[in-house]
């Protein structure tokens, strides 16, 4: 047999593990979520075909069963997780010897790229293995142990790999970022706002609000516009991540046909507007002329209006096709100054809402919980953190009764 005969049955013999142990093996995914909004990762998971049984709720995350293609469906769609990881072992470890010894007889030619040296990133809790450096050295020296003697290069600069390792009780649970870049970015933005919202709690805000296309969606202190970019994505069938990649690119298990494949199946639901059904507007005027470009030069323009205008010069009756939407993140923490300022602007918001959108729904963000019993109109609430700050998300209609409100809870 000559070399290229070998090399091919190598190469066949490799695949063929790779199929078996990876691409074609049900194993568990997890998608991590912002807290609070474990409920939305979850109906996007139905969405895409992951049966009810194999998806368990946690705190912070979704865990749900299935193939690798579904791990690259979740990437490619889920709007509301921040990034997707895929279990590769889960066993006890009371020292680095034992962490050690164990890591290094797992196959990691079948998860990474020969030569691979991933970041490693620690979370140790209730366990005698604490110390993260530790841990992290551990597992880094195993997996370089696993390439010894190998002449490839250390790491892709196109698709650098990372491994989480977490510890509880004693209990180690090692997974591999499938990932890469958190999911919030999307691609579209070049630079950022102050402050600004991540898409995946836009994406959860307007979810949970119910957010239906044919409706007019109103977006009054738009800032960068995520809110508005968000419903426009959604509006337009537009997967929030075509137009980026993914740590999974850079697996072995990877098929570049296959991702076209599944990309060509998330455009086949692309959907256009003869008006758009969202309006964005602030008195930021350069802030909605960089929105306009960013909507512009996406694609999103039969989606979204931009208009320079004050929160306060907006109405109803200017938007055809209501009653609709109003979502609303107000300026709050360094975007405004002092939480007095933030307070106010909030209660002057709300009033106008109450005085000028009446039958609307309304989806905005509390930065204090004091506030809330200055909202004149029902709501619900669901907590959410950005920025390091706890706030809450009101969910309600516009003119419904205030009286319930002592009743609310979360979504």
């Amino acid at each position: 047999m000559n070399d290229s005969k070998k090399e091919t049955g190598v190469s066949d013999a490799f695949a063929k593990r790779v199929r078996r142990h990876v691409s074609g093996r049900v194993r568990d995914y997890y998608a991590i979520v912002s807290p609070g909004f474990e409920a939305c990762a979850r109906q996007e998971l139905i969405i895409l075909g992951i049966d009810e049984s194999d998806i368990r709720v946690s705190t912070g995350g979704v865990t749900f069963r299935g193939r690798f293609v579904d791990c690259q469906r979740a990437n490619l769609h889920l709007r509301t997780a921040t990034r997707i990881l895929m279990r590769i072992d889960t066993f006890t470890a009371t020292n680095p010897r034992q962490l050690e010894k164990h890591c290094a007889s797992i196959p990691w030619e079948l998860y990474l790229v020969e030569g691979t040296r991933p970041e490693i990133k620690v979370h140790s809790q209730r366990s005698r293995l604490y110390h993260s450096d530790v841990v992290a050295r551990a597992v880094k020296e195993a997996i370089a142990g696993h390439w010894e003697g190998s002449s490839a290069p250390s790491v892709s600069a196109d698709f650098p790999q990372t491994v989480f390792v977490r510890l509880l009780d004693d209990r180690v649970t090692l997974s591999l970022d499938s990932s890469g870049a958190p999911l919030y970015k999307r691609g579209l933005k070049q630079g950022v706002a102050r402050a600004p919202l991540r898409e995946s709690l836009a994406a959860a805000m307007l979810i949970c609000s119910g957010y239906d296309s044919s409706r007019p969606l109103v977006d009054p202190l738009c800032g960068s516009g995520t809110l508005s970019i968000e419903a426009a994505m959604m509006a337009k069938g537009m997967a929030p991540g075509s137009l980026r990649n993914f740590a999974f690119m850079g697996w072995p298990a990877f098929r570049g046909r296959q991702w076209s494949f599944l990309k060509r199946e998330a455009e086949a639901d692309a959907k256009a507007f003869n008006r758009p059904p969202i309006h964005a507007s602030d008195l930021d005027a350069a802030a909605c002329g960089k929105l306009s470009g960013i909507i512009s030069d996406n694609g999103l323009s039969d989606a979204v209006k931009v208009t320079v205008k004050d929160f306060f010069d907006c109405e109803a009756g200017q938007y055809e096709g209501g009653p609709g939407l109003v979502a609303i993140n107000p300026p709050y923490g360094i975007r405004i100054g002092s939480s007095h300022q933030a307070a106010d602007l909030f209660q002057r918001i709300c009033r106008h809402l109450n005085a000028a959108f009446t039958g609307w729904d309304v989806a905005l963000i509390s930065p204090e919980k004091s506030l809330l019993q200055t909202v004149p109109f029902a709501f619900r609430q669901v907590p959410m953190r950005h920025g390091g700050l706890r706030l809450k998300l009101l969910l309600g209609t516009v003119g419904s009764a205030s009286t319930t409100r002592q009743g609310r809870g979360k979504a």
